[in-house]
């Protein structure tokens, strides 16, 4: 029997803010409304990509949406429409999360794109931009004071689907907009650019020219779907030595988007299938624990938007389709509850040491300034993928040294979110599975 042992004594640092999502609580033209259920999963942080696709629907968060005349004077408030990216942002920040504004457009499957093309003019870009930060977090064009703090500058474009131009172009629109944006709005963080591949090429030319440039670069924002935690962990090395490596040493790592692929092909449709499971919720939570020891600043988890097609979201569903309710509460996938356990772990504040001898279980513990002590579980292994082997049922001995009786609430197979007590410490887990223990 494996021990799992956490050391309340032991502190390691604050717990970080690793259960953002992409997507907000609002979604499919406001018809779902998560709100409470991001209250009570303490959401942080929200990233406002792919939102209402595609294509924003011609109404919310994209350029093309928020500013549809590109010939247009871009200070003239006229030029603009804001009105559902308004309200789309205010169900973010009424939820307690903090819109993370992605400034770009959505990915583009057809093979004829409609808005992934560079932009007419980078300068212009670049002051539109601003003018939409502007209405956010300044007021402008009756607007906001919302004080939205990160702005991320395109998403993926070094892949077709996101960015049809050249890496040059991309270089120079970014080298355009970076510098209008921190001049005018000295207090927000503008970076980027939510790359597809840290090891690509586009990704040192970048690096390498907001360097020798001197560009505006708050925050290093990557990408990565996969099916092993352990991979976080090299992955993150990888961009702090790329970062170190063109002298951004310090910048901020965020990790905004992500979720369990194993192949982009004829096994798409498993990995789909498995958002939909507690399987999911066991992934998730070994994500997050493994992203917590790296220096992963935040996380996104894509996507919870409730659209047509749901395939990526393992935290909600839809309710039944007769329902005729004009605003509707989406229903809770078994993958919601590892967001909420991390909250748990987050509203303690600072992560203590874990051991364990087994190398399928991956743990993050917490304690608060009362003394209470909380410990995440994820037993987890998908090495034979799409869950085809996960690993034997198992006892495990909980120790947290002065903790009375020990709770858990279970997400398993046969169990979401159930309270267990344990018997001398001693929990019962399935393979896959994620628990979180109060002691």
């Amino acid at each position: 029997m494996y021990i799992i042992k956490a050391f309340p004594g032991q502190e390691l640092g604050p717990i970080k803010d690793l259960h953002g999502v992409g997507g907000g609580p609002v979604s499919n033209h406001f018809v779902y409304d998560a709100t409470e259920d991001f209250r009570q999963a303490g959401i942080p942080f929200c990233r406002t990509h792919d939102i209402e696709y595609p294509f924003g629907v011609g109404e919310f968060v994209d350029i093309h949406c928020v500013f549809r005349d590109f010939d247009k004077d871009e200070n003239d408030p006229a030029s603009y429409n804001f009105t559902f990216t308004d309200e789309y942002l205010k169900a973010i920040v009424n939820a307690g999360a903090k819109p993370f504004y992605r400034l770009g457009t959505t990915i583009e499957h057809q093979p004829i794109k409609l808005y992934t093309h560079p932009p007419k003019d980078f300068e212009k870009w670049g002051r539109i931009c601003s003018k939409i930060i502007a209405h956010y977090n300044d007021g402008w064009a009756d607007g906001f004071y919302m004080g939205i703090e990160y702005w991320e500058i395109w998403n993926e474009p070094d892949i077709p689907q996101c960015w049809t131009g050249t890496g040059e172009q991309f270089l120079e629109l970014y080298a355009a907009a970076a510098p209008v944006i921190k001049a005018e709005h000295p207090n927000v963080k503008v970076g980027g650019c939510a790359f597809a591949m840290i090891e690509g090429e586009l990704t040192e030319l970048w690096l390498r020219m907001v360097r020798d440039r001197k560009l505006p670069m708050d925050f290093f924002s990557w990408h990565r779907y996969l099916y092993d935690p352990r991979e976080m962990r090299a992955l993150s090395e990888q961009v702090d030595e790329l970062l170190e490596k063109y002298g951004f040493k310090d910048t901020e790592s965020i990790f905004d988007e992500w979720n369990y692929v194993c192949e982009w092909t004829d096994g798409i449709q498993k990995c789909y299938d498995l958002h939909a499971k507690p399987f999911e919720c066991s992934f998730m939570a070994a994500v997050m624990c493994v992203l917590q020891d790296t220096r992963v600043s935040k996380a996104m988890y894509y996507d919870v938007q409730m659209m047509t097609n749901s395939s990526w979201n393992g935290v909600f569903s839809a309710v039944p389709e007769n329902s005729h309710a004009s605003v509707r509460r989406p229903a809770r996938r078994p993958g919601y509850y590892a967001l909420k356990y991390w909250n748990e772990l987050k509203n303690l504040g600072t992560q203590v040491k874990t051991e364990c001898g087994c190398p399928d279980i991956f743990a993050t513990a917490a304690s608060g300034p009362d003394g209470k002590t909380a410990l995440l579980v994820s037993y987890y292994n998908d090495d034979a993928r799409y869950n085809q082997a996960p690993p034997p049922e198992e006892d495990f001995k909980i120790e947290i040294p002065g903790a009375g009786p020990l709770t858990a609430y279970v997400v398993d197979d046969g169990r979401v979110n159930e309270s267990v007590a344990l018997k001398d410490g001693i929990i019962r887990l399935k393979g896959n599975s994620c628990a979180l223990i109060f002691g």
